[in-house]
Protein backbone atom coordinates (compact mmCIF):
# COMPACT_ATOMS: atom_id res chain seq x y z
CA UNK A 1 0.00 0.00 0.00
CA UNK A 2 0.95 3.62 -0.49
CA UNK A 3 0.68 5.43 2.83
CA UNK A 4 1.24 9.09 3.65
CA UNK A 5 2.07 10.24 7.18
CA UNK A 6 1.37 13.87 7.96
CA UNK A 7 3.72 14.87 10.76
CA UNK A 8 6.19 12.06 10.11
CA UNK A 9 8.92 13.91 11.99
CA UNK A 10 6.96 13.93 15.26
CA UNK A 11 6.96 11.31 18.01
CA UNK A 12 3.86 9.37 16.95
CA UNK A 13 4.21 10.11 13.25
CA UNK A 14 7.80 8.85 13.02
CA UNK A 15 6.95 5.56 14.70
CA UNK A 16 3.89 5.03 12.48
CA UNK A 17 5.88 5.86 9.34
CA UNK A 18 8.69 3.50 10.31
CA UNK A 19 6.25 0.71 11.21
CA UNK A 20 4.60 0.99 7.79
CA UNK A 21 7.95 1.22 6.00
CA UNK A 22 9.31 -1.82 7.83
CA UNK A 23 6.28 -3.85 6.67
CA UNK A 24 7.11 -3.06 3.05
CA UNK A 25 4.61 -0.28 2.38
CA UNK A 26 5.55 2.74 0.27
CA UNK A 27 5.63 5.62 2.75
CA UNK A 28 5.45 9.30 1.97
CA UNK A 29 6.53 11.59 4.78
CA UNK A 30 4.51 14.82 4.73
CA UNK A 31 6.41 17.36 6.78
CA UNK A 32 6.85 21.12 7.01
CA UNK A 33 10.64 20.80 6.65
CA UNK A 34 11.89 18.14 4.26
CA UNK A 35 15.27 17.99 5.99
CA UNK A 36 13.65 16.35 9.03
CA UNK A 37 12.58 13.31 7.00
CA UNK A 38 15.27 12.95 4.37
CA UNK A 39 17.67 10.03 4.56
CA UNK A 40 15.28 7.83 6.53
CA UNK A 41 14.35 5.44 3.75
CA UNK A 42 10.90 6.83 2.88
CA UNK A 43 9.68 6.44 -0.68
CA UNK A 44 8.87 10.15 -0.93
CA UNK A 45 9.19 13.27 1.18
CA UNK A 46 6.54 15.94 0.58
CA UNK A 47 7.30 19.34 2.09
CA UNK A 48 3.91 20.80 2.95
CA UNK A 49 2.32 22.64 5.81
CA UNK A 50 -1.03 21.10 6.69
CA UNK A 51 -2.85 24.27 5.61
CA UNK A 52 -1.05 24.22 2.23
CA UNK A 53 -1.93 20.60 1.49
CA UNK A 54 -4.02 20.13 -1.67
CA UNK A 55 -6.05 17.16 -2.98
CA UNK A 56 -3.72 16.85 -5.98
CA UNK A 57 -0.75 16.36 -3.63
CA UNK A 58 -2.43 13.18 -2.39
CA UNK A 59 -3.82 11.95 -5.68
CA UNK A 60 -0.57 12.72 -7.50
CA UNK A 61 1.28 10.28 -5.27
CA UNK A 62 -1.47 7.67 -5.59
CA UNK A 63 -1.82 7.34 -1.82
CA UNK A 64 -4.27 4.79 -0.45
CA UNK A 65 -4.32 6.20 3.07
CA UNK A 66 -3.01 9.20 4.96
CA UNK A 67 -2.35 9.26 8.71
CA UNK A 68 -2.63 12.66 10.37
CA UNK A 69 -0.24 12.75 13.32
CA UNK A 70 -0.60 16.51 13.61
CA UNK A 71 0.02 17.76 17.12
CA UNK A 72 1.27 20.70 19.14
CA UNK A 73 2.57 20.99 22.71
CA UNK A 74 -0.12 21.64 25.27
CA UNK A 75 -0.25 24.95 27.16
CA UNK A 76 0.62 27.13 24.19
CA UNK A 77 -1.60 29.82 22.74
CA UNK A 78 -3.21 27.71 20.04
CA UNK A 79 -6.80 27.46 21.16
CA UNK A 80 -8.98 25.91 18.49
CA UNK A 81 -6.07 24.74 16.35
CA UNK A 82 -7.04 21.06 16.38
CA UNK A 83 -10.57 21.77 15.24
CA UNK A 84 -9.26 24.05 12.47
CA UNK A 85 -6.73 21.41 11.40
CA UNK A 86 -9.40 18.72 11.11
CA UNK A 87 -11.61 21.16 9.22
CA UNK A 88 -8.81 21.74 6.72
CA UNK A 89 -8.26 18.00 6.28
CA UNK A 90 -11.95 17.45 5.69
CA UNK A 91 -11.86 20.09 2.92
CA UNK A 92 -8.99 18.21 1.24
CA UNK A 93 -10.38 14.69 1.62
CA UNK A 94 -13.92 15.61 0.50
CA UNK A 95 -12.39 15.55 -2.97
CA UNK A 96 -10.66 12.20 -2.32
CA UNK A 97 -13.50 9.78 -1.44
CA UNK A 98 -11.38 6.67 -2.09
CA UNK A 99 -8.50 7.72 0.16
CA UNK A 100 -8.70 6.95 3.86
CA UNK A 101 -7.82 9.58 6.48
CA UNK A 102 -6.73 8.10 9.81
CA UNK A 103 -6.32 10.57 12.68
CA UNK A 104 -4.11 10.22 15.73
CA UNK A 105 -6.71 11.42 18.22
CA UNK A 106 -7.11 12.01 21.92
CA UNK A 107 -8.49 9.99 24.81
CA UNK A 108 -10.65 12.73 26.34
CA UNK A 109 -13.72 11.85 24.27
CA UNK A 110 -13.75 8.18 25.32
CA UNK A 111 -16.79 7.23 27.40
CA UNK A 112 -16.34 5.91 30.90
CA UNK A 113 -19.83 4.47 31.47
CA UNK A 114 -22.07 2.11 29.44
CA UNK A 115 -24.81 4.73 28.92
CA UNK A 116 -22.38 7.20 27.34
CA UNK A 117 -23.21 9.86 29.92
CA UNK A 118 -19.64 10.54 31.03
CA UNK A 119 -16.32 10.98 29.25
CA UNK A 120 -12.67 11.01 30.26
CA UNK A 121 -12.52 14.79 29.99
CA UNK A 122 -14.73 15.08 33.07
CA UNK A 123 -11.90 13.60 35.15
CA UNK A 124 -9.60 16.47 34.21
CA UNK A 125 -9.41 19.71 36.20
CA UNK A 126 -10.89 22.67 34.34
CA UNK A 127 -7.40 24.10 33.83
CA UNK A 128 -6.36 21.06 31.77
CA UNK A 129 -9.38 20.76 29.49
CA UNK A 130 -8.75 23.34 26.77
CA UNK A 131 -6.72 21.27 24.32
CA UNK A 132 -8.53 17.96 24.94
CA UNK A 133 -11.83 19.79 24.40
CA UNK A 134 -10.46 21.24 21.17
CA UNK A 135 -9.52 17.74 19.98
CA UNK A 136 -13.04 16.55 20.82
CA UNK A 137 -14.47 19.30 18.61
CA UNK A 138 -12.28 18.06 15.77
CA UNK A 139 -13.59 14.54 16.30
CA UNK A 140 -17.18 15.84 16.07
CA UNK A 141 -16.35 17.43 12.70
CA UNK A 142 -15.14 14.07 11.40
CA UNK A 143 -18.33 12.37 12.56
CA UNK A 144 -20.43 14.97 10.73
CA UNK A 145 -18.37 14.78 7.53
CA UNK A 146 -18.78 12.55 4.50
CA UNK A 147 -15.11 11.63 4.11
CA UNK A 148 -13.53 8.20 4.58
CA UNK A 149 -12.23 8.73 8.12
CA UNK A 150 -10.98 6.70 11.12
CA UNK A 151 -10.19 8.20 14.52
CA UNK A 152 -7.78 6.33 16.82
CA UNK A 153 -8.04 7.36 20.48
CA UNK A 154 -5.05 6.16 22.49
CA UNK A 155 -5.35 4.92 26.05
CA UNK A 156 -5.44 7.58 28.74
CA UNK A 157 -1.75 7.02 29.41
CA UNK A 158 0.00 7.37 26.06
CA UNK A 159 3.63 6.55 26.86
CA UNK A 160 6.44 7.47 24.48
CA UNK A 161 9.02 5.66 26.65
CA UNK A 162 7.04 2.40 26.82
CA UNK A 163 8.40 -0.69 25.14
CA UNK A 164 7.10 -2.44 22.02
CA UNK A 165 5.31 -5.69 22.83
CA UNK A 166 3.56 -6.31 19.51
CA UNK A 167 0.27 -7.09 21.25
CA UNK A 168 -2.70 -4.94 22.18
CA UNK A 169 -6.41 -5.06 22.99
CA UNK A 170 -8.93 -3.17 20.85
CA UNK A 171 -11.91 -1.18 22.04
CA UNK A 172 -14.47 1.15 20.53
CA UNK A 173 -15.98 4.29 22.05
CA UNK A 174 -15.38 3.24 25.65
CA UNK A 175 -12.23 3.50 27.72
CA UNK A 176 -10.75 0.07 28.32
CA UNK A 177 -7.94 -1.19 30.56
CA UNK A 178 -5.20 -3.77 30.26
CA UNK A 179 -4.48 -6.83 32.41
CA UNK A 180 -3.26 -4.66 35.29
CA UNK A 181 -6.40 -2.49 35.13
CA UNK A 182 -4.58 0.45 33.56
CA UNK A 183 -5.60 2.56 30.58
CA UNK A 184 -2.17 2.42 29.00
CA UNK A 185 -0.49 2.02 25.62
CA UNK A 186 3.03 2.69 24.44
CA UNK A 187 3.65 4.76 21.33
CA UNK A 188 5.31 1.71 19.74
CA UNK A 189 2.27 -0.53 20.24
CA UNK A 190 -0.01 2.32 19.13
CA UNK A 191 1.95 2.49 15.85
CA UNK A 192 1.47 -1.25 15.34
CA UNK A 193 -2.27 -0.94 15.92
CA UNK A 194 -2.50 2.01 13.53
CA UNK A 195 -0.77 0.19 10.66
CA UNK A 196 -2.87 -2.91 11.34
CA UNK A 197 -5.96 -0.73 10.94
CA UNK A 198 -4.65 0.67 7.65
CA UNK A 199 -4.13 -2.85 6.36
CA UNK A 200 -7.40 -4.35 7.65
CA UNK A 201 -9.87 -1.42 7.56
CA UNK A 202 -11.86 -2.65 10.55
CA UNK A 203 -12.99 0.83 11.65
CA UNK A 204 -14.00 2.78 8.55
CA UNK A 205 -15.94 5.90 9.56
CA UNK A 206 -15.58 4.80 13.16
CA UNK A 207 -13.48 5.56 16.20
CA UNK A 208 -11.50 2.91 18.07
CA UNK A 209 -9.07 2.70 20.95
CA UNK A 210 -6.46 0.23 22.19
CA UNK A 211 -4.45 -0.67 25.27
CA UNK A 212 -1.30 -2.73 25.70
CA UNK A 213 0.42 -4.42 28.61
CA UNK A 214 3.79 -2.88 27.98
CA UNK A 215 5.26 -1.13 30.98
CA UNK A 216 7.11 2.20 31.11
CA UNK A 217 10.76 1.83 30.29
CA UNK A 218 13.16 2.49 33.17
CA UNK A 219 14.19 6.14 33.29
CA UNK A 220 17.78 7.15 32.80
CA UNK A 221 19.32 9.82 35.00
CA UNK A 222 22.24 12.07 34.27
CA UNK A 223 24.40 9.91 36.53
CA UNK A 224 23.34 6.34 35.79
CA UNK A 225 20.43 4.04 36.44
CA UNK A 226 17.93 4.50 39.22
CA UNK A 227 17.04 2.48 42.27
CA UNK A 228 13.42 2.56 43.25
CA UNK A 229 10.51 4.01 41.36
CA UNK A 230 11.94 3.45 37.89
CA UNK A 231 12.52 -0.29 38.31
CA UNK A 232 10.08 -2.47 36.42
CA UNK A 233 9.79 -4.88 39.34
CA UNK A 234 9.97 -4.21 43.10
CA UNK A 235 13.56 -4.20 44.19
CA UNK A 236 14.61 -3.94 47.82
CA UNK A 237 17.53 -1.57 48.26
CA UNK A 238 19.19 0.07 51.21
CA UNK A 239 16.68 0.32 54.03
CA UNK A 240 13.64 -1.11 52.21
CA UNK A 241 13.62 -4.74 53.42
CA UNK A 242 10.76 -4.15 55.88
CA UNK A 243 8.75 -2.12 53.42
CA UNK A 244 5.13 -3.19 53.00
CA UNK A 245 3.60 -3.60 49.50
CA UNK A 246 2.93 -0.34 47.71
CA UNK A 247 -0.52 1.17 48.15
CA UNK A 248 -2.88 1.83 45.21
CA UNK A 249 -5.93 3.25 46.96
CA UNK A 250 -5.57 6.73 45.48
CA UNK A 251 -5.96 5.46 41.89
CA UNK A 252 -8.80 7.29 40.16
CA UNK A 253 -8.82 10.20 42.64
CA UNK A 254 -7.80 13.78 41.99
CA UNK A 255 -7.09 16.70 44.30
CA UNK A 256 -6.57 20.41 44.16
CA UNK A 257 -3.86 21.35 46.67
CA UNK A 258 -4.34 24.86 48.05
CA UNK A 259 -0.94 25.81 49.42
CA UNK A 260 0.25 28.53 51.78
CA UNK A 261 3.29 29.65 49.80
CA UNK A 262 3.18 28.13 46.34
CA UNK A 263 0.66 28.31 43.54
CA UNK A 264 -2.11 25.75 43.78
CA UNK A 265 -1.17 22.26 42.58
CA UNK A 266 -3.38 19.70 40.88
CA UNK A 267 -2.74 15.98 41.09
CA UNK A 268 -4.72 13.19 39.47
CA UNK A 269 -3.86 9.58 40.23
CA UNK A 270 -4.59 8.04 36.85
CA UNK A 271 -3.61 4.51 37.95
CA UNK A 272 -1.86 2.82 40.83
CA UNK A 273 1.46 3.74 39.22
CA UNK A 274 0.95 6.95 37.25
CA UNK A 275 -0.26 10.41 38.16
CA UNK A 276 -0.73 13.73 36.40
CA UNK A 277 0.75 16.77 38.06
CA UNK A 278 0.45 20.46 37.33
CA UNK A 279 2.20 23.35 38.99
CA UNK A 280 2.85 26.90 37.89
CA UNK A 281 6.63 26.53 38.10
CA UNK A 282 6.68 23.66 35.60
CA UNK A 283 4.54 25.65 33.20
CA UNK A 284 6.70 28.76 33.30
CA UNK A 285 10.11 27.06 33.35
CA UNK A 286 9.51 23.97 31.24
CA UNK A 287 6.57 24.97 29.04
CA UNK A 288 4.12 22.34 30.27
CA UNK A 289 0.99 22.65 32.33
CA UNK A 290 0.51 18.95 33.14
CA UNK A 291 3.15 16.28 33.41
CA UNK A 292 2.61 12.55 33.71
CA UNK A 293 4.82 10.88 36.29
CA UNK A 294 5.39 7.46 37.82
CA UNK A 295 4.85 7.38 41.57
CA UNK A 296 4.99 5.12 44.58
CA UNK A 297 2.65 5.30 47.55
CA UNK A 298 2.80 3.94 51.08
CA UNK A 299 0.47 4.39 54.06
CA UNK A 300 1.42 5.68 57.50
CA UNK A 301 -2.01 4.97 58.97
CA UNK A 302 -5.55 4.34 57.71
CA UNK A 303 -6.00 7.81 56.15
CA UNK A 304 -2.48 9.17 55.73
CA UNK A 305 -0.65 8.55 52.44
CA UNK A 306 3.01 9.04 51.55
CA UNK A 307 3.29 9.76 47.81
CA UNK A 308 6.72 9.96 46.16
CA UNK A 309 7.70 10.79 42.57
CA UNK A 310 10.55 12.31 40.61
CA UNK A 311 9.91 14.79 37.81
CA UNK A 312 11.10 12.92 34.74
CA UNK A 313 13.43 14.74 32.32
CA UNK A 314 13.75 17.76 34.66
CA UNK A 315 17.22 19.01 35.50
CA UNK A 316 18.49 19.46 38.11
CA UNK A 317 16.93 16.29 39.47
CA UNK A 318 13.78 17.20 41.38
CA UNK A 319 11.74 15.00 43.69
CA UNK A 320 8.24 15.69 45.02
CA UNK A 321 6.81 14.06 48.13
CA UNK A 322 3.26 14.59 49.35
CA UNK A 323 1.84 13.63 52.73
CA UNK A 324 -1.87 13.43 51.97
CA UNK A 325 -3.94 13.47 55.15
CA UNK A 326 -7.52 12.56 54.21
CA UNK A 327 -8.69 12.61 57.82
CA UNK A 328 -8.06 16.35 58.17
CA UNK A 329 -8.05 17.10 54.39
CA UNK A 330 -4.54 18.55 54.67
CA UNK A 331 -1.31 18.11 52.71
CA UNK A 332 2.39 18.64 53.31
CA UNK A 333 4.53 19.26 50.22
CA UNK A 334 8.28 18.58 50.04
CA UNK A 335 10.40 19.46 46.99
CA UNK A 336 13.98 18.13 47.06
CA UNK A 337 16.60 19.08 44.48
CA UNK A 338 20.07 17.68 43.83
CA UNK A 339 22.82 18.17 41.21
CA UNK A 340 22.29 21.94 41.39
CA UNK A 341 25.64 22.92 42.95
CA UNK A 342 28.83 22.62 40.87
CA UNK A 343 31.11 22.73 43.91
CA UNK A 344 29.15 20.07 45.80
CA UNK A 345 27.50 17.91 43.12
CA UNK A 346 25.74 15.64 45.64
CA UNK A 347 24.37 18.46 47.78
CA UNK A 348 20.60 18.39 48.27
CA UNK A 349 18.16 21.05 49.40
CA UNK A 350 14.56 20.61 50.46
CA UNK A 351 11.67 23.08 50.39
CA UNK A 352 8.47 22.71 52.42
CA UNK A 353 4.95 24.01 52.09
CA UNK A 354 1.69 23.25 53.86
CA UNK A 355 -1.79 23.28 52.40
CA UNK A 356 -5.29 21.88 52.31
CA UNK A 357 -7.19 19.57 49.99
CA UNK A 358 -9.95 21.40 48.14
CA UNK A 359 -12.46 18.54 47.91
CA UNK A 360 -15.88 19.29 46.35
CA UNK A 361 -18.66 19.19 48.92
CA UNK A 362 -16.41 19.96 51.87
CA UNK A 363 -15.33 23.34 53.29
CA UNK A 364 -11.67 24.22 52.85
CA UNK A 365 -9.89 23.58 56.18
CA UNK A 366 -8.23 26.52 57.92
CA UNK A 367 -5.78 24.39 59.90
CA UNK A 368 -2.45 23.16 58.52
CA UNK A 369 0.28 20.69 59.31
CA UNK A 370 3.26 22.54 60.78
CA UNK A 371 6.65 22.52 62.44
CA UNK A 372 6.86 21.11 65.95
CA UNK A 373 9.19 20.55 68.90
CA UNK A 374 7.20 17.57 70.25
CA UNK A 375 10.05 15.14 69.58
CA UNK A 376 12.93 17.22 70.92
CA UNK A 377 14.69 15.41 73.75
CA UNK A 378 13.60 11.94 72.61
CA UNK A 379 15.45 8.99 71.08
CA UNK A 380 14.09 6.20 68.89
CA UNK A 381 15.89 2.96 68.02
CA UNK A 382 14.91 2.13 64.43
CA UNK A 383 15.38 -1.26 62.73
CA UNK A 384 15.43 -1.13 58.90
CA UNK A 385 16.80 -4.60 58.17
CA UNK A 386 18.15 -7.45 60.29
CA UNK A 387 21.60 -5.99 59.59
CA UNK A 388 20.87 -2.29 59.89
CA UNK A 389 19.81 -0.51 63.07
CA UNK A 390 20.36 3.07 64.19
CA UNK A 391 19.26 5.34 67.00
CA UNK A 392 17.90 8.76 66.02
CA UNK A 393 18.60 11.40 68.63
CA UNK A 394 16.18 14.32 68.32
CA UNK A 395 18.16 16.81 70.38
CA UNK A 396 17.67 20.11 68.53
CA UNK A 397 14.74 21.69 66.60
CA UNK A 398 16.98 22.03 63.54
CA UNK A 399 19.27 18.98 63.71
CA UNK A 400 19.20 15.23 64.26
CA UNK A 401 22.02 13.00 65.47
CA UNK A 402 22.54 9.36 64.65
CA UNK A 403 24.33 6.74 66.69
CA UNK A 404 24.68 2.97 66.55
CA UNK A 405 23.01 0.90 69.27
CA UNK A 406 25.41 0.00 72.10
CA UNK A 407 26.71 -3.55 72.12
CA UNK A 408 24.55 -4.79 75.00
CA UNK A 409 21.95 -7.57 75.27
CA UNK A 410 19.22 -4.94 75.06
CA UNK A 411 20.54 -3.32 71.90
CA UNK A 412 22.78 -5.59 69.88
CA UNK A 413 25.10 -3.75 67.55
CA UNK A 414 24.56 -5.50 64.24
CA UNK A 415 27.14 -3.43 62.40
CA UNK A 416 30.21 -3.12 64.65
CA UNK A 417 32.62 -0.39 63.66
CA UNK A 418 36.24 -0.98 62.80
CA UNK A 419 38.77 1.19 64.71
CA UNK A 420 39.15 3.38 61.61
CA UNK A 421 35.39 3.77 61.26
CA UNK A 422 35.05 4.58 64.95
CA UNK A 423 37.72 7.27 64.65
CA UNK A 424 36.03 8.74 61.56
CA UNK A 425 32.63 8.64 63.30
CA UNK A 426 34.07 10.51 66.30
CA UNK A 427 35.67 13.11 64.04
CA UNK A 428 32.62 13.56 61.80
CA UNK A 429 29.54 12.52 63.81
CA UNK A 430 26.19 12.13 62.08
CA UNK A 431 24.68 15.56 62.69
CA UNK A 432 22.47 16.77 59.84
CA UNK A 433 19.94 19.58 59.28
CA UNK A 434 16.45 18.32 60.11
CA UNK A 435 12.89 19.65 59.98
CA UNK A 436 10.24 18.28 62.36
CA UNK A 437 6.63 18.45 61.17
CA UNK A 438 3.50 17.35 63.02
CA UNK A 439 0.86 15.79 60.79
CA UNK A 440 -1.55 14.91 63.61
CA UNK A 441 -1.50 13.21 67.00
CA UNK A 442 1.05 10.41 66.84
CA UNK A 443 2.00 11.04 63.19
CA UNK A 444 5.15 13.07 62.44
CA UNK A 445 7.23 13.80 59.34
CA UNK A 446 10.97 14.24 59.81
CA UNK A 447 13.10 15.55 56.95
CA UNK A 448 16.83 15.02 57.28
CA UNK A 449 19.14 16.32 54.54
CA UNK A 450 22.69 14.95 54.65
CA UNK A 451 24.31 18.23 53.66
CA UNK A 452 27.38 17.85 55.87
CA UNK A 453 28.13 14.47 54.32
CA UNK A 454 27.82 16.03 50.86
CA UNK A 455 30.26 18.83 51.70
CA UNK A 456 32.79 16.18 52.74
CA UNK A 457 32.54 14.70 49.23
CA UNK A 458 30.25 11.82 50.18
CA UNK A 459 26.89 11.08 48.57
CA UNK A 460 24.54 12.46 51.19
CA UNK A 461 20.82 12.03 50.55
CA UNK A 462 17.51 13.59 51.45
CA UNK A 463 15.73 11.30 53.90
CA UNK A 464 12.05 11.60 54.81
CA UNK A 465 10.54 9.62 57.68
CA UNK A 466 6.74 9.59 58.12
CA UNK A 467 6.39 8.07 61.58
CA UNK A 468 3.40 6.51 63.31
CA UNK A 469 4.52 6.67 66.94
CA UNK A 470 1.45 4.83 68.17
CA UNK A 471 2.46 1.73 66.24
CA UNK A 472 6.20 2.62 66.25
CA UNK A 473 6.46 2.20 62.52
CA UNK A 474 7.61 4.51 59.74
CA UNK A 475 7.57 4.79 55.96
CA UNK A 476 9.90 7.08 54.09
CA UNK A 477 12.11 7.66 51.12
CA UNK A 478 15.76 8.19 50.23
CA UNK A 479 16.44 10.57 47.34
CA UNK A 480 19.89 11.38 46.04
CA UNK A 481 22.80 9.10 45.18
CA UNK A 482 24.40 5.81 46.06
CA UNK A 483 27.59 3.95 45.28
CA UNK A 484 30.29 6.23 46.66
CA UNK A 485 32.50 3.44 48.04
CA UNK A 486 32.52 1.57 44.74
CA UNK A 487 33.28 4.74 42.83
CA UNK A 488 30.12 4.20 40.79
CA UNK A 489 27.72 6.92 41.81
CA UNK A 490 24.14 6.37 40.68
CA UNK A 491 20.85 8.10 41.21
CA UNK A 492 18.78 6.74 44.10
CA UNK A 493 15.10 7.15 44.87
CA UNK A 494 13.25 4.45 46.79
CA UNK A 495 10.75 3.95 49.60
CA UNK A 496 11.75 2.28 52.85
CA UNK A 497 10.23 1.32 56.19
CA UNK A 498 11.31 0.52 59.75
CA UNK A 499 10.09 -0.55 63.16
CA UNK A 500 11.23 1.23 66.29
CA UNK A 501 10.98 1.86 70.00
CA UNK A 502 11.65 4.76 72.31
CA UNK A 503 14.87 4.33 74.30
CA UNK A 504 16.06 6.17 77.42
CA UNK A 505 18.70 8.87 77.23
CA UNK A 506 21.59 9.56 79.57
CA UNK A 507 22.06 12.99 78.02
CA UNK A 508 25.65 12.36 76.94
CA UNK A 509 25.09 12.34 73.16
CA UNK A 510 22.70 15.28 73.40
CA UNK A 511 25.30 17.37 75.25
CA UNK A 512 28.05 16.93 72.67
CA UNK A 513 29.00 19.92 70.54
CA UNK A 514 27.78 20.09 66.98
CA UNK A 515 31.10 20.16 65.09
CA UNK A 516 29.45 21.59 61.97
CA UNK A 517 28.27 24.78 63.69
CA UNK A 518 30.70 27.51 64.76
Amino acid sequence: MKIGVLGASGKAGALIADEAKNRGHEVTAIVRKASKAEGKGYSHVLERDLYDLKPEDISGLGLDAVVSAFGLPFDEDHQGVYKRAVGRLITVFEKLPEVRLLVVGGAASLYTDPRKQHQFIEKLPEEWRRDPADMMEGFKLLQQSSINWTYFSPAYMFDYAGKRTGTYTLGGDFAITNSTNESYISYADYAIAMVDEIENAFHVRRRFTAVSDSKPAPGASQDGGYYGIFNKEPKFEGMSQYRAPFNYELAGREFKLVMNLEEDFYVRFATGHTLEWMERRLRTEFGASASRQYYECAKADELTYFVNFELADVKPRTNITLVIDLEQRLVTFVRSITNFNEKYPYLIKSEFDFGALDIPGYPLPFSRHGYTTDLIGKRIHWRYTPKWEIIHVYYNPYYMRGTFPPDTPAFRSVQPLTPEEAEEWAKHPYDEPTAYIKIKDGIYLISCVEQNMSRRGLTGNSLLFLMDLKRMHDVGRSFGHTGQKEGNVRGENYLFSAYGEFVPSDGVIESQKNVWIQ
